[in-house]
């Protein structure tokens, strides 16, 4: 059984949503969040913040086929920029080439005034760039606790040099790690789940691990492919609560998410893509009633 450390319980984010419109409805975004203006075009954002990524003409082939096409934005810090558009508008190759997975064939994408377009994943998440997947991938035969662990920023793994030589130094590297899972675990409310594995788990509580592990790492920019796919109706206001919670934080995030109503709630900003180009960007309410966005979802 995992015992978590003294007076952790509660320390971190527990008020949620501050700044932020309720998720019940569909309100949106409250005015004065940090990301309510946008910052399209390179702009800073009202308060002179500048942007935490910015991704310029990004272009994305498989072989003669344009899969991304010369796509920019820039997200601030605290911003929920949501990726939307029809099944092959590019939207999971754009956030490859923005996390790494996958190389840009031209443009560059600068995170906090560093170019990071030729670096590898482990780099750009050394930086503060993470990612999750549209298919979850904690690992199994692991309790929940453990999966936190090995995703710790830091975790260089154990080695006879390391045990022999730095001994002392490992053990606080391991308090200051045990530590802060059990603050992100009393954070999302999956404290009691400690010790299952991730094998015993539901949809929406793998998603949660994902998002959790992606925190141990101390980003900057959080990036999130579905995050909604296998989760219950049920668990997906707290995920959306969550989200926001995150943001709250300053951490930007980029969604990619095919259920609207998820946008319409999150997104400070949303980037419609279609064939590989944006084709609108703006508030939810301003993209939804543009024709081409329109046509592109009809079509």
């Amino acid at each position: 059984m995992t015992v978590p450390p003294t007076g952790t319980t509660g320390t971190t984010g527990t008020t949620g949503t501050a700044g932020r419109a309720p998720v019940a409805g569909t309100a949106g975004p409250a005015a004065g969040t940090p990301g309510a203006a946008g910052a399209a075009g390179g702009r800073p954002g009202p308060d002179g913040t500048a942007p935490v990524l910015q991704v310029r003409d990004v272009v994305v082939r498989y072989g003669g086929v344009a899969a991304v096409h010369q796509v920019s934005f820039d997200l601030l810090p605290g911003q929920i920029l949501g990726l939307i558009g029809p099944n092959g508008a590019g939207k999971s190759s754009l956030l490859a080439a923005i996390g790494g997975q996958q190389r840009a064939q031209g443009g560059s994408i600068m995170l906090g005034g560093r170019d990071v377009t030729g670096t590898a994943p482990y780099t750009r998440a050394h930086h503060g760039i993470v990612r999750t997947f549209q298919t979850t991938s904690e690992f199994e035969a692991m309790s929940v606790f453990e999966n936190l662990l090995v995703a710790g920023r830091g975790a260089a793994g154990a080695s006879l040099w390391r045990v022999t030589t730095r001994w002392r130094t490992n053990r606080e590297e391991e308090r200051q790690a045990a530590t802060k899972a059990w603050e992100v675990l009393e954070r999302f409310e999956m404290a009691e789940l400690a010790d299952a594995y991730g094998r015993e788990l539901s949809g929406g509580q793998r998603r949660l691990v994902e998002i959790m592990r992606c925190l141990m790492c101390d980003p900057s920019v959080l990036l999130l492919d579905e995050p909604m796919v296998g989760v219950a109706p049920h668990l997906v206001a707290k995920l959306v609560r969550d989200l926001r919670s995150v943001a709250a934080e300053g951490i930007g995030l980029v969604i990619v998410e095919h259920a609207l109503e998820v946008i319409e709630q999150l997104c400070d900003e949303v980037v419609v893509m279609a064939l590989g180009e944006v084709i609108a960007q703006g508030s939810y309410e301003t993209v939804v009633q543009d024709e081409g966005v329109r046509r592109a979802y009809l079509s």
